[in-house]
């Protein structure tokens, strides 16, 4: 094309210049930003102070609190990066779990707006919001549990995938041509992830990858010496009012012994201490919920094909491989809370996946079933974070956090609640001092019992509600199978 031609065209009136695709105009490009991370606000922010503590959110809190009152001494067997962080909120905004909780959903917001930032320049910006609100808004529940969202709690697993998320994307500004600092930033963010919880660690390969490919050799061995300064700085930093050697080792010898004496769980009705290997993939089904694996499968295929983003890809595979390995068959143990740690890089596999199918494709023929499936993954997603939407608007006390509010709803505001069937931090969390496991001890007014192959009920408790059955209401709260005494029979108990 000549200067001349070029100079034509650029003359050319408004109407026959190449009109501006829906998707690319400005208005709609902030709007679906807009509608985007106001949802992933509100499913991270909203309501979040109704639901009962998580079971181990309260020793999280409390220790973050004693950390910033120089009471160095508990809690080794987890770093401390993210207790700091609990108890820094809580100094500045009230003690207590809803600054922790609030700073938990706000990370999660800001690790969407990581994402982001890091995809946009690689996918585009309509493209690269798929992995965005795939990350802000599909459910990740903790099977057996109220918690829709782990990352609606203050504990460590949301803590340490931000800053891995944030490690990743700063690696990946040096990947493609910009400063040293970037390689510090993404160090440092990696300490900080290791230090609020450990697993991440396994993801060096990934981190590894993006530092050392795509640079000249000499770059690349200045940034990994860098790197590993930084990183060993951070943790140094980070263990030193604790104790590093201290810290270290206490953490090390909980881990060991607790691989080696194992971590009973329910896994589906049955109480096990040594898991099989698939239990974590067992709990991450149920966690995400079958819309959502569906997301994640067609997408995550579908980015395998995408040639034009194929290391961006690979790299993400390199943090979920290690993740996904460690905790399906180096860990002796599983939680249902374990899947978390690898699933902010399966969102955003299956985002860009989602993102190749809708995608413009030179195979014409092939355009309309890729795009038809794109459609379908992006429906699918909007169907699974519908429903989590529904839950964050109902969030709020279930099981033994009714308790208290059902006895005074009937006129009893005091007695004790015989407790059965459940682990004790629940009860104590959520009825405080007004339970009790002793079916003869005085003043009781209500029983409640929980179905749990861990924590079965005790036969003594049988007993107790067979000879006072005429006198018990039965209700249901959520979970929990209620028995309360009419508020006469309730009063005579307690004389």
């Amino acid at each position: 094309m000549t200067a001349t031609t070029l100079g034509q065209d650029a003359a050319a009136p408004a109407s026959h210049r190449r009109p501006v695709a829906l998707l690319d105009r400005p208005l709609v490009r902030w709007l679906a930003l807009a509608v985007v991370f106001v949802w992933g606000a509100y499913q991270s922010l909203w309501n979040i102070a109704a639901a009962i503590p998580n079971a181990d959110e309260p020793q999280y809190v409390l220790v973050g609190r004693l950390y910033l009152q120089g009471q160095l001494q508990y809690n080794h067997e987890q770093p401390p990066t993210a207790k700091y962080l609990f108890g820094a909120v809580q100094f500045l905004f009230g003690e207590g779990p809803l600054a922790p909780r609030l700073f938990v959903g706000a990370l999660t917001v800001v690790g969407g707006v990581i994402v982001f930032l890091w995809l946009r320049p690689e996918l585009g910006w309509m493209p690269a919001l798929l992995p965005t609100a795939f990350w802000l808004l599909l459910p990740r529940g903790i099977a057996g549990t109220f918690e829709f969202r782990l990352d609606r709690f203050a504990v460590l697993d949301p803590v340490m995938v931000f800053f891995a998320i944030a490690a990743m994307a700063a690696a990946w500004q040096w990947h493609r041509g910009r400063s040293l600092l970037w390689i510090a930033v993404a160090a440092f963010c990696f300490g900080l992830s290791v230090t609020s919880k450990p697993t991440t660690a396994v993801m060096f390969p990934a981190f590894l990858a993006i530092v050392v490919i795509g640079r000249r050799w000499k770059e690349s061995l200045a940034a990994l010496a860098l790197a590993i300064g930084v990183l060993a700085a951070t943790v140094f930093v980070v263990y030193l009012p604790i104790g590093i050697v201290t810290g270290v080792r206490d953490l090390l010898q909980f881990q060991v012994a607790q691989n080696a004496t194992g971590h009973l769980i329910d896994l589906g009705g049955m109480a096990t201490a040594h898991p099989p290997w698939w239990a974590n993939l067992y709990f991450a089904w149920k966690g995400f919920g079958p819309v959502t694996i569906a997301v994640f499968v067609l997408g995550g295929v579908a980015a395998l094909f995408d040639r034009r983003h194929r290391f961006l890809v690979v790299s993400l595979l390199l943090a979920l491989g290690p993740l996904m390995f460690f905790y399906l068959f180096v860990a002796k143990n599983a939680l249902p809370s374990y899947y978390y740690a690898w699933s902010w890089a399966l969102c955003l596999l299956a985002g860009i996946g989602c993102a190749w199918l809708l995608g413009p494709d030179p195979r014409r023929w092939l355009t309309v079933l890729l795009r038809s499936l794109g459609i379908l993954v992006t429906a699918l997603a909007v169907v699974a974070a519908a429903g989590t939407s529904a839950l964050v608007w109902n969030d709020g006390p279930t099981g033994f956090g009714r308790v208290d509010q059902t006895l005074r709803q009937a006129g009893i505001d005091r007695g004790m609640v015989l407790v059965s069937g459940v682990a004790p931090w629940e009860p104590d969390e959520t009825i405080h001092g007004r339970w009790t496991t002793d079916p003869n001890a005085h003043c009781i007014v209500a029983v409640a019992t929980k179905q749990s192959a861990r924590s079965p009920i005790a036969p003594e408790v049988f007993a107790y509600l067979a000879a006072h059955r005429a006198h018990l209401h039965r209700t249901m709260l959520n979970e929990v199978t209620f028995y309360a005494f009419d508020p006469a029979t309730a009063a005579a108990n307690c004389r």
